[in-house]
C-alpha cells in the first residue's frame, strides 16, 4: 500500500480498484474479467478535500460491491463516517455517526467524450464515461450525498431537554371532563 494507506489491496497492491486522495477514485480499467467484486477501503477524511468540505471527520469506511457487465457496472457503497455537528440545544460541537449509501450505475460509452452525470434518478446515480478512461473521481456525489443524510436539528446524545419541557418517556395524564362520570356509572365502568 502506498502514502497514508489509501489504496484498496487488490490481487495487485500496486493497482487499486478503489484509492482515496485527492479524491475518492474507481479505478475502472482493473476490473475487466471479472464479474463481481468486492470494495473496501479506510482512508482519513481529511484526504478528500470534498469530504472534509462537508465537515467529515475522523476515518471514512467504504464498503460494498461492484457488478460489471459488457458495458455497464453497478457499484453499491456504503460509507461509514462521522460529520462535525452543533448540538441545537447546547450549542456544543460533536461528532454524529452517519452511514451513507451510494448506488452508482456506470456505462462506458465510445461516442462520448467527457464524463457526464445524469441525475435524474432518485435512488441510483447513472454516469456515462468514455470507453477509455480509467478513473471515475466519486468525491462530489459521495459529498452531495453527506450533505443530504446531515440531520437538520441535530442533538447530542445525552444534552438536557429545554426547561419546561417533559421527556418523551413520562406519560401526560390527560383531565377529565367530570361530565362523563355519569355515564360510566350508567355502563358500569
Amino acid at each position: 500500500m502506498r502514502g497514508c494507506g489509501l489504496s484498496l489491496p487488490t490481487m495487485s497492491a500496486s493497482r487499486p480498484l478503489l484509492s482515496a486522495g485527492p479524491g475518492l477514485n474507481l479505478v475502472l480499467a482493473r476490473w475487466q474479467g471479472r464479474s463481481k467484486i468486492d470494495l473496501e477501503l479506510t482512508f482519513p477524511a481529511e484526504s478528500v478535500p470534498a469530504l472534509a468540505e462537508a465537515d467529515v471527520v475522523g476515518p471514512v469506511e467504504v464498503k460494498g460491491q461492484a457488478d460489471l457487465a459488457v458495458r455497464d457496472i453497478v457499484v453499491q457503497l456504503l460509507l461509514k463516517l462521522q460529520t462535525r455537528e452543533i448540538c441545537v440545544r447546547t450549542l456544543e460541537e460533536f461528532e454524529h455517526p452517519l452511514e451513507v449509501p451510494l448506488n452508482i450505475l456506470i456505462r462506458k460509452s465510445g461516442s462520448i467524450k467527457e464524463v457526464e452525470w445524469d441525475e435524474d434518478s432518485e435512488d441510483t446515480l447513472h454516469v456515462k464515461v468514455p470507453e477509455d478512461d480509467r478513473e471515475l473521481d466519486i468525491s462530489e456525489i459521495a459529498r452531495q450525498a453527506v450533505e443530504l443524510e446531515r440531520p437538520h436539528h441535530p442533538i447530542r446524545p445525552g444534552a438536557p431537554l429545554p426547561e419546561g419541557a417533559l421527556p418523551e418517556e413520562i406519560p401526560v395524564e390527560k383531565p377529565l371532563d367530570p361530565r362523563w362520570d355519569a355515564l360510566r356509572g350508567l355502563s358500569g365502568n
